[in-house]
């Protein structure tokens, strides 16, 4: 009797309407099988991927731009998280991003009910904020900022 009211609580049962994406029209983003077909990866490689994801209401393009927007500043900010582990904090605190290649892949999902809801995901593979990565990404001052401090590096090191 205890495992059928256990069976009963399972978290699947917990959400009624699906986000379903907009692009196709028919993937959930709570099922795995689904996330992998909307981004064109095989299910496996889903777990290759993090996850930004900013969840508003109402299902208007604003509300997806300012998600979308919200989302891109998370991507940031661990970008900078990243490089600051690497290279230290002092320097990139004038950075300003305005422009990033970081391949990013957005998905916007819209559950339509009574209270309509939107998610914005962007899927970053995590081979991509990897440091060597993160560099090759950058703007090309922020390249050439990171080799300059490199160089002043290896100067103070004795020359054999």
């Amino acid at each position: 009797m205890v495992v059928l009211a256990g069976n009963g609580c399972s978290p699947k049962g917990v959400r009624t309407a699906p986000f379903v994406c907009t692009l196709h029209g028919t993937h959930n983003c709570y099922n795995k099988s689904d996330i992998a077909q909307c981004i064109g990866v095989d299910e496996k490689m889903v777990v290759d991927y993090y996850l930004f994801s900013e969840t508003g209401t109402g299902d208007s393009t604003t509300n997806e731009s300012k998600l979308k927007s919200l989302v891109c500043d998370k991507i940031v900010d661990e970008v900078m998280l990243r490089i600051q582990m690497v290279y230290g904090d002092k320097q990139f605190q004038r950075w300003q991003f305005t422009d990033m290649s970081l391949p990013v892949i957005f998905r916007t999902f819209v559950k339509k009910d009574s209270n309509p809801q939107m998610i914005v995901i962007g899927f970053v593979k995590k081979d991509d904020l990897s440091a060597r990565a993160i560099i090759y990404y950058l703007p090309l001052e922020y390249k050439m900022d990171i080799i300059g401090r490199e160089k002043n590096n290896y100067k103070s090191q004795p020359e054999w």
